[in-house]
């Protein structure tokens, strides 16, 4: 028997924030984030995926995606509030914490691009999460017996 759903995706979060840590760690030790302006793209695109599997998965483990239609649409929804949320907060983090200052040059477009790489995280986690999904409910108990049921409303 495989992996159920929601293990794997917790699973698969863990892995990624650990990369995230790392890759941060090596690129703030070897000056990565100065030397190459590109660097930190990379670490966006990852965080978004982090962020957004880490939501989709809390949102299936609190029965909030557990129905066959509709899934689809409330992943989306979540995925994109993540990330907003997510990437806004960051950039607030990075201000807060004398990391970054709006006077800079450029401050705003690589902002935008940061925010930018974290949706497409998102993104790529979004598709995954559906494909993997596939309208199915998942581990269903007595309990949620609109899921065993597989009510469409």
């Amino acid at each position: 028997m495989g992996m159920n759903l929601k293990r794997k995706l917790l699973l698969i979060s863990f892995v990624t924030i650990l990369l995230v840590a790392i890759l941060h760690y090596y690129a703030l030790k070897l000056s990565w984030y100065w030397a190459y302006r590109w660097s930190d793209i990379p670490i966006h695109i990852l965080g978004g995926f982090w962020i957004s599997l880490t939501a989709l998965w809390a949102s299936l483990e609190i029965g909030h995606i557990d129905r066959i239609t509709g899934y689809k649409r409330k992943a989306m929804i979540v995925m994109l509030s993540c990330v907003i949320l997510g990437g806004v907060v960051w950039e607030v983090f990075e201000l807060v914490a004398n990391i970054t200052n709006v006077s800079f040059i450029g401050y705003w477009s690589d902002t935008l691009g940061d925010i930018s790489s974290g949706f497409l995280g998102g993104l790529i986690a979004y598709s995954y999460f559906t494909k993997t999904k596939k309208g199915k409910p998942v581990e269903c108990s007595k309990y949620h017996v609109v899921c065993a049921l597989g009510n469409p409303a």
